[in-house]
């Protein structure tokens, strides 16, 4: 009795198991696919330009699979068998709730395939976009399981929409690591695509990778920041797509930097700082390096404004000249001594108000350029409702400022005590410190652009601040005499 032929291509097939030839299988859709070895195929749910991929049934596990092969001229092809086969290998490797789990890899009348978990549910390139919430949960989940990946020396290398699934109940996984990279410390690096060579989808592919740089685990954060960026404008991070702005914008940039040294080391680092967002810890915070330009700026700003109020006091402050000291210009006495001096109650002292002018000016720039920053890059995140953590901090340095100077009262005049000769110094450094922490706080207020008059603390704080000087001096302006 002679075997049975492919009704389609005259191929000898085994009629008991499939009703064409698997080359036809591949090749063409079928009604009824048939069955290959103890999977019994039902339907195809998918393809790419590597393979198809059908739901199946596995007799011996008796589960709902889905089953992967290579298709048409690619199977042939000994480059697609290798990185067929070192898919197989990667997610062998892997066994995470967000990577889709393979269950067998095997070799049927010369089609390579793979029987993987099946996902019922669909791929996030058919519900982009997403609510920023939403699209931070995936990518969340993304991130672990890149994580997971790398820390088992696996690259994935081609992260995209198409390449995420969802399932039911909106679960993330991560599947199709046909081009991803084997790079334990520990073992043989895996070397079937030279590192010249170029794959992956470009618009997810860092600079470095474009370049055909050796695989690293920063190629990937930079495909979640573009993945990031399509699921909430609906466009990887190419020119003409919208900007995204606040502090989901700032994780976005930071993650698609040109430089990998300027973005986050690890899949890990970018999912601790999206669980700062989910959470809200985030929403109106700056990243420590942005942080950092502000604080340089609140210094200079309390510098400018220490000034001033020295160029003030100075101004204000009683002296005695000789006649020759008196300058007509800036100078006006108040009274004349018997002895000819003269007492000037205030002037215009021409060295430290130019000073204060100076520091003013140049704490007004740096204020500009940081304001021009923060809209060149989005981080003007209105947040008006978020309470200033700044000023509760500023508060309670201003709290320490009174304290000691009503401590200093105590011991004066209550115990009749001399003054330790450290709490002025100490007391200076204080104000400063106020001053600047007050300076931090309107500045995050006007980023988040949340009223001051919502902030009692900072008014309370302001009071407690200027109320030790404002005594002090005027109880020398008081018994002050000539």
């Amino acid at each position: 009795m002679s075997a049975a032929r492919c009704p389609r291509c005259g191929t000898p097939v085994d009629a008991t198991r499939l009703a064409v030839c698997p080359g036809c299988l591949l090749g063409e859709d079928v009604e009824d696919p048939g069955r290959i070895g103890s999977l019994e195929l039902e339907e195809e749910i998918g393809r790419g330009g590597m393979g198809r991929v059908f739901r199946a049934r596995h007799v011996r596990l008796d589960r709902a699979v889905a089953v992967k092969f290579l298709a048409g001229e690619v199977a042939s092809s000994p480059e697609a068998q290798a990185r067929f086969a070192r898919e197989a290998r990667a997610l062998a490797l892997l066994d995470h709730p967000n990577i889709v789990r393979v269950h067998d890899f095997g070799d049927e009348e010369g089609e390579r395939f793979l029987v993987m978990e099946l996902v019922e549910g669909r791929s996030l390139a058919q519900v982009l976009p997403l609510p920023p919430a939403e699209a931070v949960r995936v990518a969340l989940q993304v991130c672990d399981a890149l994580a997971y990946a790398h820390a088992r020396g696996v690259v994935h290398r081609d992260i995209k929409p198409a390449n995420i699934l969802l399932d039911g109940e909106g679960r993330v996984k991560v599947t199709d690591f046909g081009i991803a990279r084997i790079v334990r410390p520990e073992g043989p690096r895996d070397t079937l695509t030279a590192s010249h060579v170029v794959v992956g989808t470009p618009e997810y592919m860092a600079p470095e990778a474009l370049a055909g740089a050796p695989p690293d685990p920063r190629m990937d954060v930079y495909a979640v920041g573009a993945l990031l960026h399509e699921m909430v404008t609906g466009r990887p991070p190419v020119a003409g797509a919208p900007v995204l702005t606040g502090a989901l914008g700032v994780v976005v940039r930071r993650a698609v930097a040109l430089e990998p040294s300027r973005r986050y080391a690890s899949a890990q680092a970018l999912g601790l700082e999206l669980r700062r967002l989910a959470d809200g810890s985030l929403e109106a915070s700056l990243p420590p390096d942005e942080a950092l330009w502000l604080r340089a700026v609140a210094v200079l700003q309390a510098v400018a404004g220490a000034l001033m109020l020295w160029a003030l006091v100075v101004s204000v402050t009683p002296r005695v000249l000789a006649p020759g000291q008196l300058d007509p210009l800036t100078m006006q006495p108040a009274a004349r001594l018997a002895d000819g001096r003269v007492v000037t109650r205030a002037r215009f002292e021409t060295g430290p108000i130019l000073g204060a002018v100076a520091g003013f000016a140049v704490a007004l720039a740096a204020y500009g350029l940081l304001r021009r920053h923060w809209r060149h890059e989005g981080l003007d995140a209105p947040a008006p409702e978020v309470p200033l953590r700044e000023a509760r901090t500023f508060l309670g340095v201003a709290m320490g400022c009174s304290g000691l100077f009503a401590l200093r009262g105590v011991l004066e005049l209550g115990a009749g005590l001399s003054m330790p000769p450290f709490m002025p110094l100490v007391g200076g450094l204080l104000e400063l410190s106020a001053l600047y922490l007050l300076c931090v706080s309107t500045l995050e207020a006007w980023r988040r652009q949340r009223p001051l008059s919502r902030e009692p603390a900072l008014w309370v704080g302001v009071l407690l601040m200027l109320t030790p000087p404002v005594l002090e001096f005027s109880m020398y302006l008081w018994h002050w005499q000539p």
